[in-house]
């Protein structure tokens, strides 16, 4: 009987993950129902994927399959290979604003999943990096010290 109790009063995560934030400790109550902040974020990190938003200006020119390459913020000599692996249909609005004083703050972004091609980059979940984006030359003309879109990844 105390061995069904245990199990019943046992809590078992829904998936295999990795617990990324922990917020709990044993013997602490936990509320039940929605909480502003969750007490534990679990999550998959293998294989790790980048989210790009790509400001609704330059959306046009981010096709399919292109390639691209990121580097964590603060290093741009380190560049990561990625790999396209769709796009989030719906363009919503920007929610990492700059505070520049020319940005606009009604800007909307198309978001593109890239997968990192090298799992043993030195990378962790939630890092920023500066996302570089292979466009076509007929649709983007090359420029002198430009061949690609940039967008912010997390």
């Amino acid at each position: 009987m105390a061995e069904t109790n245990i199990d019943r009063l046992t809590m078992r995560a829904p998936i295999a993950g990795v617990i990324l934030q922990n917020k709990v400790r044993l013997g602490q109550f936990a509320q039940c129902g929605p909480l502003s902040e969750p007490l534990m974020i679990l999550g998959s990190v293998t294989p790790l994927h980048v989210r790009v938003d790509v400001d609704e200006h330059d959306a046009w020119r981010v096709r399919g399959g292109a390639l691209a390459a990121a580097s964590p913020r603060g290093n741009g000599s380190i560049r990561i290979p990625l790999e396209f692996v769709r796009f989030e249909p719906y363009v919503i609005p920007k929610k990492s604003l700059t505070g520049d004083s020319t940005e606009r703050v009604d800007t909307r972004v198309l978001q593109v999943i890239y997968r990192v091609k090298d799992q043993n980059a030195s990378l962790y979940v939630g890092q920023q990096m500066d996302v570089y984006i292979k466009t076509p030359d007929a649709v983007n003309p090359p420029r002198q010290g430009s061949e690609s879109t940039a967008g912010h990844g997390q």
